[in-house]
């Protein structure tokens, strides 16, 4: 929508709104209730005397659609059978009828403030960074944040440096120039939008949602063009924007797509994230040999590394950096948490290639496999080839070694009941092993067993009942 269209929307939703409100919630014979305050900060209201009747909700839906047909600036973005979606000036309304809801209803929505980069009292360095030098950026936040309406800011940075900027939007709500083109996925598809902007080569397209594949393909294929992209998305935490990246688009390329990351709280940004790919060994590694491709994320504002991102085995690892008061990461301890992140995935892995009962420990680069006595040379392989294949997938150092090695958890346990036909076998742990997963060695087998609120373990199979009896087990040091 353009700047015109907001000054000229004076109409028959107006009276619904004053300057605090930035939603209007209808229902059938309902309190009518809005939404007031600044972003991040807004409250419901609701007059228990003021009553939207059904009769009144379809003569202003009625009036609307009205609206549609005559005025310039009015479209039905969405029409589908039981839902539609209309932009009329500044206003998006969304139509629900029954059955897809319980009864007739209508939201409407309106920037409560059109705001400007100055009003945002933005530090210098970083304005510079978002006007001259960023070029894939995500704007990211809760909804409600103000996302929307800081994009808004810096078109209006980009215009006045006289920049080609285009739009591609679902609905078309944002308060623009009339010079700038606004698209939407309403009336083409993903492909008809890249085909025409990589043919009209704009300076900045502004992506107003990011939500799914469709979009983090389309978003990364303008970017790697060349064409400057600022993508709005929702995100809870500042990191999540890039982790929803992640396995949409390869690791490699994500800081050619994504170089800058600002978070929207209440309205403010509270965090700008900067990404830059590097080769180094992660940080909780110790063996130069595991040296690979790192995305460092830093923090602008507070000029220090927060996390590491990088392919451990088969997964991406998003890991936090723990630094000291002067913002240095911290020296790493023997137990590395990049092993909980890992062991998933090589878990996986290993039970794709191994037909044996296995344990794994993992300790800072280094992985300690234990299998069955009869199976360690197969695992090893002829002249090491299976098991130097293996390191090089998951980046690890492996020790192979037998169950008789495997560390043993040295505690008083009490054993129970199994004697009855259908009573169960219950091992009893200190109350410290309570809802943790144990592993059992029972006869040169493997079994894993998580213990209950009171730290027992309850077995009801019959065969391994008998054998826990006859042969005994051991617990394994986790």
């Amino acid at each position: 929508m353009s700047e015109n269209a907001v000054n000229s929307a004076g109409f028959v939703l107006d009276h619904y709104f004053d300057e605090q409100t930035m939603s209007l919630h209808l229902k059938a014979n309902r309190p009518i209730l809005r939404k007031k305050g600044k972003p991040g900060e807004r409250k419901p209201v609701v007059d228990p005397n003021e009553i939207m009747t059904k009769e009144g909700l379809l003569a202003l839906i009625d009036e609307l659609f009205r609206e549609v047909e005559t005025r310039e600036n009015a479209f039905l973005e969405i029409n589908r059978e039981l839902s539609k979606v209309l932009q009329v000036g500044p206003y998006r309304i969304v139509i629900v009828y029954a059955p897809l809801s319980d009864g007739i209803e209508m939201t409407v929505v309106r920037p409560v403030k059109k705001m400007t980069i100055e009003e945002y009292n933005l530090d210098p360095e970083l304005f510079d960074l978002l006007r001259n030098k960023a070029q894939g950026i995500l704007i990211s936040g809760a909804p409600g944040s103000g996302k929307s309406t800081f994009a808004g800011a810096l078109i209006d940075v980009y215009h006045a440096d006289n920049h080609i900027i285009k739009t591609i939007e679902s609905p078309r709500d944002l308060m623009l120039n009339d010079d700038i083109v606004q698209y939407s996925f309403t009336y083409g598809s993903h492909d008809e939008v890249r085909d025409i902007l990589l043919l009209s080569r704009p300076d900045y397209t502004i992506y107003d949602e990011v939500r799914n594949k469709p979009d983090f393909n389309l978003y990364k294929d303008l970017r790697l063009t060349g064409i400057g992209l600022v993508g709005v998305i929702h995100a809870t935490k500042p990191i999540d924007s890039i982790q929803r990246f992640i396995g949409s688009v390869e690791m490699g390329i994500i800081p050619q797509v994504i170089d800058t990351v600002l978070f929207i709280d209440k309205g403010q940004v509270a965090e700008v994230l900067q990404l830059e790919l590097t080769a180094k060994v992660p940080e909780g590694m110790l063996s130069e040999e595991l040296a690979r491709p790192v995305i460092v994320v830093s923090s602008f504002l507070q000029k220090k590394p927060l996390y590491e991102i990088y392919t451990f085995g088969e997964q991406v690892v998003v890991m936090p950096i723990q630094t000291d008061e002067k913002g240095n990461p911290k020296t790493p301890s023997k137990t590395q948490v990049v092993s909980e992140y890992a062991k998933e995935g090589i878990q996986r892995k290993l039970s794709q290639n191994l037909p044996c009962d296995f344990h794994i420990q993992i300790k800072g680069s280094e992985l300690e496999l234990y299998v069955p006595e009869y199976y360690k040379w197969k695992v090893i392989g002829k002249g090491g080839a299976w098991i130097n294949g293996l390191e090089k997938e998951i980046w690890l150092r492996i020790h192979v070694k037998t169950f008789s090695e495997l560390p043993l958890l040295d505690v008083k346990v009490d054993i129970a009941g199994g004697n009855k036909k259908n009573e169960p076998l219950v091992i009893a742990l200190p109350q410290e092993y309570a809802n943790k997963t144990m592993a059992l060695l029972v006869d040169d087998g493997l079994l894993y067993a998580k213990t209950n609120s009171q730290a027992n373990i309850v077995i009801n199979t019959k065969e391994l009942i008998t054998l826990i009896r006859r042969k005994g087990f051991v617990l394994v040091d986790n």
